[in-house]
């Protein structure tokens, strides 16, 4: 198995780091493997399974003109731009998002908390399986325990979290609400807003992003609302979240994928370069 060398920080640590005691645990298909730890340049790193991109960079960066293209040219680009999206289908939408539910769900049963669920911290393999990644800022919980107010991507945070109130596990399923969003859309949540403004108004004006799905994915709204809902205790459990997930998933129209060949071997031209600029963190 390839494997990726990770700089857990920039100065020299003593003892085990948090996210190690965390990752080191975690055996699960939508959990990016953990393989061990070293001393690298005299700093502590971490060797985890090598995975080619992650869904941020898949949904969100244009691929060349000339193959196969997308709904659009580069947002900001004015259209002029021969720059477009990768053409994902529904059905590769709906497996992605269904993966990082059963991966959160693993950690909650395990009593850890994410709290940075988002595109950025879920990597996808060569086949395009999804695993969750990126334990730095997790933590365990209990029905007593206290945690660190705004913990976590503005973006993508709870309200509870980000007005210092008490939380547990279900902010991950409010993040995970935006994420889902941020699949089916092919948008980043609040991205007319700075990270503090989109704070502020999911906090105080309870403002979600629109809710704009196609015909085909229609029936994932009612999961997304569930997730992001402003009172945690209504929210699902992520194991409940991953079956509807599955029952959304088996009312998609069986189409040939549309993503086919040319994405995939995009992917794995990727992966045999050895380019791991996605994860931003490989140490070579």
């Amino acid at each position: 198995m390839a494997a990726s060398l990770v700089s857990l920080c920039d100065r020299p640590y003593l003892g085990v780091p948090p996210q190690v005691r965390i990752w080191a645990g975690l055996r699960h298909p939508a959990i990016c493997g953990y393989m061990g730890t070293c001393i690298c340049g005299g700093l502590p790193c971490i060797v985890l399974e090598f995975l080619d991109t992650s869904l941020h960079h898949l949904l969100h960066k244009p691929i060349k003109s000339g193959g196969s293209s997308s709904t659009g040219a580069r947002p900001g680009s004015g259209g002029k731009s021969k720059q477009k999206l990768a053409i994902l289908s529904e059905r590769t939408l709906a497996q992605i998002s269904r993966e990082v539910a059963t991966g959160v769900a693993y950690l909650h049963a395990r009593q850890l908390i994410h709290r940075d669920i988002k595109a950025a911290n879920v990597l996808l393999d060569r086949n395009l399986h999804a695993k969750v990644a990126d334990f730095g800022i997790s933590t365990r919980f209990t029905s007593e325990a206290e945690h660190t107010a705004e913990t976590g991507t503005y973006r993508y945070m709870a309200p509870e979290v980000i007005r210092h109130q008490q939380y547990d596990h279900r902010c991950d399923v409010y993040s995970y609400g935006l994420l889902l969003w941020e699949v089916l859309h092919r948008e980043i949540p609040f991205r007319s807003h700075s990270p503090l403004q989109a704070a502020y108004a999911v906090a105080m004006q309870h403002e979600r992003p629109p809710l704009r799905l196609r015909k085909e994915l229609a029936h994932f709204e009612s999961v997304i609302v569930a997730c992001w809902d402003a009172v945690p205790q209504r929210r699902p459990p992520m194991t409940e979240v991953a079956d509807m997930l599955t029952a959304c998933e088996a009312k998609l129209p069986e189409k040939p994928t549309e993503d086919g060949s040319f994405l995939k071997s995009l992917v794995s031209r990727r992966f045999s370069r050895g380019d791991s600029a996605a994860t931003g963190k490989v140490v070579v």
